[in-house]
């Protein structure tokens, strides 16, 4: 195992992981749950199993107090993420005969846009706001990376072209020469000293949108384990075991506890707290292992069906309309770094994750 970049993000990275296969809305596509009728009535009887739709559009946008999504790293790089608005997505998803889905790609919308909040000292070239601004629809698949999309990035020195080829991505600076990255290049550009700052801020944009949405698909996770929740509360699950000898001071294996704060069924308006405690996350084919201490609150729930048609219409937490709840985070994310066999977790190579975001997934 090897140490990570020092600004580098460590999460999973779904740009590179395989297609994820979740029974994600399964609770309502069950029959679980006691959410709004969406403005129909099913008439009586037992429609069956609710409708899971192949294509949903989703939503992402501030908290309703501007907490803002923010990453601090060891080394002293803090980001904030300021969403303009609405981020606006969609997903297309595979559906089988047991209502079990799978997230087979998804897209960033053009218009959308968001500010980055940049603090730094002396440890990156910039300190300040930049915005960056989605200018052709990104498309992602959850079996590789980006396919097609661009974004600009505007700083106080110039715009930062940045579009989507094959195999990378081109970077040009006020309409200049265009310059092509792989992905593995364009990742590592944050971190290298030797790069001019607009390359480097280039980069840090990338790898933001990734920080964003690795945790709102990872959110969007845990949609199927809450009426299990409300049946087992509290829900604790173990974590994966740690390989080897841990560092000092970590178990080798954590747990995960869901709890959930409703009373009678799952209903719009519970909330619950996800609780990590030493978690360690395990990917077979990463070289280093990231551990999790911390908690995530989901509030203000939100469960739609539209019984006119039995189809799922809205599942999330929190508003798009400046309304309560949300997903807010108090989170550390560490990774390892191994020297013959001893594993130790660097100050550098620790994440803290604070504020949130509003997430509504909805029908089209």
């Amino acid at each position: 195992m090897t140490a990570p970049d020092k600004y580098s993000w460590p999460w999973r990275t779904l740009w590179l992981i395989p297609v994820t296969l979740f029974a994600v809305l399964t609770i309502i596509a069950t029959g679980g749950g006691g959410g709004d009728d969406g403005g129909g009535s099913n008439g009586g009887g037992d429609p069956g199993p609710v409708i899971i739709l192949p294509t949903y559009n989703f939503f992402i946008t501030n908290l309703p107090d501007d907490n803002l999504f923010t990453a601090s790293v060891g080394s002293g790089l803090t980001v904030s993420i300021d969403i303009d608005g609405l981020l606006h997505n969609s997903v297309d998803l595979s559906v089988n005969a047991a209502n079990e889905v799978t997230f087979l790609s998804y897209m960033i919308r053009a218009s959308s846009s968001l500010d980055l909040v940049i603090s730094s000292g002396d440890v990156f070239p910039f300190d300040g706001t930049i915005a960056v601004i989605v200018t052709e629809d990104i498309t992602i698949d959850f079996d590789g990376f980006p396919t097609s999309g661009a974004f600009n990035v505007v700083t106080p020195s110039g715009t930062i072209a940045v579009t989507i080829v094959t195999g990378g991505v081109q970077l040009s600076l006020d309409g200049g020469l265009e310059i092509f990255y792989t992905w593995d290049e364009f990742g590592n550009l944050l971190d290298d000293e030797t790069q001019e700052a607009w390359v480097r801020l280039a980069s840090l944009a990338g790898s933001s949108f990734e920080f964003l949405y690795d945790f709102v698909f990872e959110v969007a996770d845990i949609l199927d384990e809450l009426e299990l929740a409300t049946l087992n509360n509290p829900l604790i699950e173990s974590c994966d075991m740690f390989t080897g000898t841990p560092p000092d001071g970590v178990l080798a294996q954590g747990d995960m506890t869901v709890t959930w704060t409703g009373s009678g069924e799952l209903s719009t308006g519970d909330d619950f707290n996800w609780q990590f405690n030493q978690c360690w996350f395990d990917e077979p084919n990463e070289s280093v292992d990231e551990l999790l201490n911390g908690t995530v609150r989901l509030e203000e729930y939100t469960e739609t069906v539209d019984f006119n048609t039995n189809t799922l219409f809205e599942i999330g937490f929190g508003s798009l309309s400046g309304g309560p709840g949300g997903v807010i985070f108090d989170l550390t994310v560490s990774e390892t770094v191994e020297n013959d066999g001893v594993f130790t977790i660097p100050a550098e190579n620790v994440i803290t994750v604070t504020g949130g975001f509003a997430m509504i997934i909805q029908s089209p």
